[in-house]
């Protein structure tokens, strides 16, 4: 993702800056990070959803355990539902996992408006 953003910030920038007298450090954090932005905020967004759906390494390998140590909302999610047959409390903690991500991603898109530039 980050090597199409690269790719779509325009030849012209960077030669305008280096024309300018622009450092490559002034050019990376004056041209190409803020032109980055959008698609750095895309990753972000992307790999908080991915970081609470984590469910198929703690399966495998330890299975939630020693205890509940690295039980994870989905796994827990999978424990209650289909080992414990409890589906309308797996059920309700999806929707809590569904809030709380939800939550995360809403004040992720309101603090990009600071630091998000469309330019």
């Amino acid at each position: 993702l980050f090597l199409a953003g690269l790719q779509n910030i325009p030849q012209n920038l960077y030669e305008a800056a280096t024309i300018d007298g622009a450092s490559p450090w002034q050019r990376f954090r004056y041209v190409t990070f803020p032109l980055l932005s959008p698609v750095t905020f895309f990753v972000v967004i992307i790999s908080t959803i991915g970081s609470f759906q984590i469910f198929d390494q703690a399966l495998v390998m330890t299975n939630g355990g020693p205890g509940v140590a690295t039980t994870t909302l989905v796994l827990y999610i999978y424990q209650v539902g289909f080992q414990s047959y409890h589906m309308g409390y797996a059920s309700a903690v999806a929707w809590v996992l569904f809030a709380i991500v939800f939550v995360f991603t809403m004040f992720q898109f309101w603090f990009q408006r600071r630091l998000v530039t469309y330019e």
